[in-house]
């Protein structure tokens, strides 16, 4: 599933696989006024693949937990 949707996956570093999945967070800020951090944009095909194998990771995995 990936692969289709990320043809290019072996080519992009680390942080540009992050912002074409959209889950890199973008900060709102202007001037002096900062808004909070949210996870937008990319490929949502992408996002959604990996939700619930996250959810899973993070309850399942000692290593995830302590995070």
């Amino acid at each position: 599933m990936l692969i289709a949707d990320i043809p290019e996956l072996g080519t992009l570093e680390n942080g540009q696989v992050a912002a074409l999945a959209g889950l890199a967070p973008v900060t709102r800020q202007s001037g002096k006024w900062q808004g909070k951090s949210f996870i937008r944009g990319g490929r949502i095909h992408v996002r959604n693949a990996l939700y619930m194998p996250a959810l899973v990771a993070m309850r399942h995995n000692p290593d995830l937990q302590s995070i």
